[in-house]
């Protein structure tokens, strides 16, 4: 069932959008408490709903009044493409380099596999007749017991490892379409 997802997010400054400001559990503003940037508390709220996706993301981003520009919508909003573009193109890279590496290790595993079979082969023979079977059938659990953690490492690399990319990028597109306004940040509550 799809729904709209609307955030409201108070900035100190516009630049806390893209930039992390620094920790402080003092403040008002959910990007100072956490001390994330403004687009990693959006994505968080995005992401929630995986595997499901909003019909639409509306963002209000409340800023002190002196600092709301002409245009600074516009160029906001342009940012925020710019800033999935190259976001969304570094995951395609890292998910290439993820899989590149999970190939390499599964490969590994297979030579790896190999080998151990070939020392159990040779345990189960005992050819020399040198070891004690209580020595042989240790040594044979053992090898059986790395034939099982290089294949299920090396397959969990290659089934699991490149889904957070995914699901990275299928958020930022998501972004990449949000509405975003800009309003003044309502006029604090005196106490």
């Amino acid at each position: 069932m799809p729904s709209d997802i609307s955030v409201t997010l108070l900035l100190n400054h516009i630049d806390e959008l893209f930039n992390t400001p620094d920790t402080n559990p003092f403040s008002t503003h959910e990007v100072d408490i956490l001390g994330e940037s403004g687009m990693e508390c959006i994505k968080k709220r995005v992401t929630h709903l995986w595997p499901r996706r909003p019909d639409s993301v509306h963002v209000i981003l409340q800023l002190p009044a002196e600092q709301i520009t002409p245009g600074l919508t516009e160029n906001t909003n342009t940012a925020v493409r710019r800033y999935c573009t190259d976001r969304i193109a570094n995951n395609r890279l890292q998910r290439g380099l993820v899989n590149q590496r999970a190939r390499r290790q599964f490969t590994g595993a297979i030579i790896g596999t190999l080998i151990a079979l070939a020392v159990i082969a040779v345990l189960s023979v005992n050819p020399f007749g040198l070891l004690p079977d209580v020595l042989r059938g240790v040594l044979i659990v053992l090898a059986s017991f790395a034939i099982a953690v290089l294949i299920f490492d090396a397959l969990w690399s290659l089934v699991f490892d490149w889904f957070p990319f995914v699901q990275d990028n299928t958020v930022l597109t998501m972004l990449m379409r949000m509405e975003l306004a800009i309003e003044p940040e309502p006029d604090k509550i005196r106490s």
